[in-house]
């Protein structure tokens, strides 16, 4: 199986995404924040550009349907949630819908479905065993898609990715590594003694902290903490392997 790495979206590909296998990467905090809601039982996920898309979903749906996201960092003014992953317990998404909007991760989770990636699945340090798992079961040419911030590269994503390799690597024997995924497999395994103070000591850390989600950092730091492994259609993401209707 070979696995490359698309370090932030701006970042030239080692191969092309249409065809591949995708795993979509955005620690802090989208896709940790989709895995914690995997695992509070939300119905499924739709990952949209703006606030304004998510808006027009929850009218056009209606029933059951939770907006969620930030800009900034912060909660868009009129969400039912932000991002912090510790807000979507069974509580407030389990059985429903959520619609949700972040700066960078549904934005790449478009982008990698638009660039058509199949099968696409998202990643956090939480679920990252299971999700090399599962490519490993699949055995397909893999591209990890790093949602960086802004465009840039974001160490708590390589890091993720690099969780992810490495227990491809610790796992089988055959596995075909390009540099890049060399390269994020090396600075997990640097730093995966105390992945909390990683989290904190990049610059995306550091933000968040400031602005007060320090604890997200320790959440999101939890190497194999989930066994959910999120499946994007294009439309919703879902559990993988599960088939649901769609409201409407």
């Amino acid at each position: 199986m070979q696995i490359s790495v698309v370090l932030a979206p701006e970042v030239p590909a080692e191969l092309a995404l249409e065809g591949h296998s995708c795993v979509v990467i955005d620690v802090l905090r989208a896709t940790t924040s989709m895995v914690a809601a995997l695992d509070a039982g939300v119905k499924g996920i739709y990952p949209v550009a703006d606030p304004e898309d998510a808006w027009a979903l929850q009218q056009r749906l209606a029933e059951d349907m939770v907006l969620g996201g930030e800009r900034g960092g912060l909660k868009i003014s009129g969400f039912d949630l932000g991002n912090s992953p510790r807000e979507y317990m069974s509580a407030t998404v389990g059985g429903r819908f959520l619609a949700m909007t972040t700066t960078n991760g549904t934005r790449a989770l478009l982008e990698a479905a638009q660039a058509g990636a199949d099968p696409i699945y998202i990643a956090a340090l939480r679920n990252a065993p299971a999700v090399a798992k599962r490519l490993l079961r699949e055995q397909r040419p893999t591209v990890l898609y790093c949602a960086g911030t802004h465009g840039l590269v974001s160490l708590d994503d390589v890091l993720a990715a690099g969780a992810v390799i490495s227990a491809c690597v610790d796992t089988s024997g055959d596995v075909a590594l390009a540099d890049s995924a060399r390269l994020a497999m090396l600075a997990y395994r640097s730093e995966r003694r105390d992945l909390g103070e990683a989290l904190r000591a990049t610059q995306h850390g550091a933000k968040l902290v400031a602005l007060g989600f320090g604890t997200d950092l320790d959440f999101a730091a939890q190497v194999g903490a989930s066994t959910a492994i999120g499946q994007f259609d294009g439309v919703m993401v879902r559990l993988a392997g599960h088939v649901l209707r769609r409201p409407g």
